[in-house]
């Protein structure tokens, strides 16, 4: 579950930071909060934020929709043939997840693959992880996807026209998390006198 920024909830720890001005606090586990959350953190004095798995979550998401566009450009119907081979590496070692996710069976695998919590990314540099995105990059290889399958997959993007690559649409989907993140500690302008 996400727990969202309450400022009202701060504002006393917030306070003590004014009799030491030289200090800011850590925020731990920001992921996925607002942008106006975010925002509220560094003004009351968290100015370092510490992300994680909103940053893997993106990046997995991308995966996956390249993995779906992959086999749309190979002319075949997506087989998630990612997945696949995640949840392979997954149940061969569930010391990563097994104690996080409870539930039935098919509980286990949405949370698997889809959790916020994004236990996933343990599994990402295992070798057999590692050669299924190489394989999937590989398919994908420079070759530009058409702005119709782009707005398939990654209606976040907009309707772009200019078609787009795997490595930019990863890079994107990382950056988009970042940039709320930059856009959140950027000093506010002050208004013109």
């Amino acid at each position: 579950d996400v727990v969202h920024f309450d400022p009202a909830k701060a504002k006393s720890l917030s306070a003590t930071l004014q009799d030491f001005p030289q200090l800011v606090f850590e925020a731990h586990s920001t992921d996925y909060q607002t942008a106006a959350g975010l925002r509220d953190l560094v003004a009351m004095g968290f100015s370092i934020l510490k992300v994680g798995p909103w940053l893997t979550f993106a990046l997995r998401e991308a995966l996956y929709k390249l993995d779906g566009i992959a086999d749309i450009m190979d002319n075949q119907v997506p087989s998630g043939r990612l997945m696949a081979a995640m949840e392979a590496a997954m149940l061969a070692s569930p010391g990563n997840w097994e104690k996080y996710y409870a539930g039935s069976k098919h509980d286990q695998w949405i949370q698997r693959h889809f959790s916020l919590s994004d236990r996933i990314r343990y599994y990402w540099p295992q070798p057999s992880a590692t050669s299924a995105v190489d394989e999937l990059l590989t398919r994908l290889g420079d070759r530009k996807i058409p702005a119709p399958i782009l707005h398939q997959y990654f209606p976040e993007i907009g309707m772009q026209l200019e078609p787009a690559t795997a490595a930019e649409l990863l890079l994107g989907s990382v950056r988009r998390v970042l940039v709320t993140y930059r856009n959140a500690t950027e000093p506010v302008p002050s208004p013109a006198s």
